[in-house]
């Protein structure tokens, strides 16, 4: 083999190799970038699940200590959105997030006695852009 043709073999060989990097490269940013969206999904994740506990908690509390307000006008000032500063704390640990809540009330009648029956549902989101995860929770009560 010619020095000519030896050159000519190593810069295929060198090509060849920095081909090989640019593709590895290449798929460890991909990995990279697919392992920050699944950590950035699992945080929002628990962060819904923290905002749909605390809805249905807060739903719950306007119909079960409603004082002198009957069960179905407390039932439906329970249904409300809430949000950071707005029914949910305001910082960084639930700001982003919606809590959707609902409230379905029947009344009936037990042993001659009127009881109530509350189903509180909360559809909570937290996340920006496509990163949003949902979740939903529903309670029933008695009074």
């Amino acid at each position: 083999m010619s020095p000519d043709q030896q050159r000519g073999a190593s810069l295929i060989i060198a090509l060849f190799i920095l081909v090989v990097m640019l593709l590895l490269g290449t798929a460890l940013v991909r990995i990279l970038d697919s392992q920050d969206d699944q950590m950035v999904l699992e945080v929002n994740g628990t962060r819904a699940w923290a905002a749909g506990q605390a809805g249905l908690e807060w739903g719950l509390a306007r119909v079960l200590n409603r004082g002198g307000v009957t069960a179905a006008a407390a039932c439906g000032a329970a249904a409300t959105t809430l949000s950071g500063g707005a029914g949910l704390p305001a910082g960084a640990g639930l700001g982003g997030c919606r809590v959707q809540l609902s409230c379905a009330h029947t009344a009936f009648t037990l042993e001659e006695l009127v009881h109530n029956r509350f189903i509180i549902r909360a559809d909570a989101s937290c996340g920006s852009g496509g990163l949003v995860v949902s979740r939903s929770f529903e309670s029933q009560a008695f009074d």
